[in-house]
C-alpha cells in the first residue's frame, strides 16, 4: 500500500444499544436528537468526501413494530442467562410501555438516505444488537440473528460486507460464522492489553481506557493493512471518538492533540488509523462536537495533501488491500 487512511466507523443503534439498561423516558429526547444528529453526520461526510461505514442495527431498518414481530416469530431465540440481554423478549415487553414510539426503535428514512449517498457504507451491528460473549447465548443463536440482519439489510437492496459486534464482544467461534453470510470484514480491537476483547472491563482497564484518549499510554494506535486470515479481514479500531461534554470540555485540546499525532503518524508510515463513535455520541453539546470533528477532518485534509492520506470506510479500504494483493499476485 502506497499511501496511509483515515477510517471512520460508526454504530448506528439508537435505543436497541440501551434497551437493557436505560427507560425510554429518560432517552427519548436523547434519541430524538439522535436521529438529527445522525442526518447532519451524513451530510457533513458527504460534503467533504469522507467515506464511512455504518453498522447499523437490522431492527432499526424495518418499518416498524408489525414488521418486527414478523421477524421475531422464530422460537429458537438467544437464551441468555440474564434475560434483559434478550432484546426480542425486551421489545415484546416495550410494546406495552405508556413511553413506547417507534422514534426510539426504526430509522428506515435514515437508512434510505445513507443508501442514496455517495460515500457512505452500511454494514452490520447485528440484528439485534446480540452480545456475543455473554452467558447463556449460544454460536447457532448469534448465527441465526447475523441472518436476520443479512436478510433485512437485502430487503432494502444492501449487501452487507462488515459488521461491528455491539460492545466489541466477539472471539473466535462468532468469526467462524462470518462467511457464511457473504461477511468478511469486521472490527477488531486494538492489539495493545487494555484494549483486549473482554465480556466486561474492571474499572483499572476503564480508565487506563479514559487516560489514554489524553495522554500517551498504548502509544500511536495505528495499523498495517491487514492480511486475511480464514478469509476475513480485522480491521483493527484505533481510538473511540469521546464526545465534548460539560465534563471533559476542559480535555479537549489533549484529546485533539492524541488524535491529531496518530492520524500523523499513520500518514507517515503509510498505516491506516480507525476512529470510530455512535451517532447519539453527538446527541449532546452537538454544536462542540461537530466543532471537533471539523477540526479533525481539516487534519485530515492537511494530510491528505501533504503525504496522499486518504479516506476510506472499511469496505472500501479493503477492497484497496485486495487490489494490491491481486496486483502484487499477477506480478509474480
Amino acid at each position: 500500500m502506497d499511501n496511509g487512511s483515515l477510517i471512520i466507523s460508526l454504530d448506528f443503534e439508537l435505543f436497541w444499544g440501551y434497551i437493557d439498561s436505560d427507560s425510554m423516558g429518560r432517552q427519548l429526547t436523547r434519541m430524538k436528537h439522535t436521529r438529527t444528529a445522525a442526518s447532519d453526520l451524513i451530510d457533513f461526510f458527504e460534503v467533504n468526501d469522507v467515506k464511512v461505514t455504518w453498522a447499523t442495527v437490522g431492527f432499526l431498518m424495518l418499518d416498524g413494530a408489525d414488521a418486527l414481530m414478523e421477524v421475531m416469530r422464530g422460537d429458537d431465540l438467544p437464551a441468555y442467562k440474564h434475560p434483559r440481554f434478550d432484546n426480542y423478549q425486551t421489545f415484546r415487553e416495550a410494546l406495552t410501555h405508556e413511553d413506547y414510539t417507534g422514534d426510539l426503535f426504526f430509522a428506515p428514512e435514515l437508512v434510505g438516505k445513507l443508501s442514496d449517498s455517495k460515500h457512505q457504507d452500511i454494514g452490520t451491528h447485528t440484528a439485534s444488537h446480540y452480545y456475543c460473549l455473554e452467558k447463556g447465548q449460544t454460536q447457532a443463536e448469534l448465527d441465526k440473528d447475523v441472518s436476520i440482519a443479512v436478510d433485512i439489510a437485502a430487503q432494502h437492496d444492501i449487501c452487507i460486507k462488515s459488521i461491528v459486534f455491539p460492545r466489541n464482544q466477539y472471539d473466535s467461534g462468532a468469526l467462524s460464522i462470518l462467511r457464511n453470510h457473504g461477511i468478511d470484514i469486521y472490527r477488531g480491537n486494538p492489539d495493545h492489553f487494555i484494549y483486549k476483547t473482554r465480556r466486561e472491563d474492571n474499572l483499572l482497564i476503564r480508565a487506563l481506557h479514559l487516560l489514554d484518549n489524553y495522554v500517551n499510554i498504548a502509544g500511536s494506535i495505528t495499523h498495517p493493512p491487514p492480511l486475511p486470515e480464514a478469509g476475513l479481514y480485522n480491521m483493527k479500531a484505533s481510538r473511540f471518538l469521546r464526545p465534548m461534554s460539560r465534563r471533559n470540555h476542559r480535555f479537549r485540546k489533549l484529546q485533539l492533540r492524541r488524535i491529531k499525532n496518530e492520524m500523523t503518524h499513520a500518514a507517515k508510515n503509510n498505516l491506516y488509523y480507525h476512529l470510530w463513535w455512535h451517532p447519539h455520541n453527538f446527541s449532546g453539546c452537538t454544536a462542540e462536537n461537530f466543532q471537533f470533528l471539523e477540526e479533525i477532518i481539516d487534519h485530515f485534509k492537511y494530510l491528505k495533501q501533504t503525504y496522499h492520506f486518504s479516506s476510506e470506510s472499511m469496505e472500501s479500504y479493503v477492497e484497496k488491500v485486495k487490489a494490491y494483493e491481486q496486483n502484487h499476485h499477477d506480478m509474480r
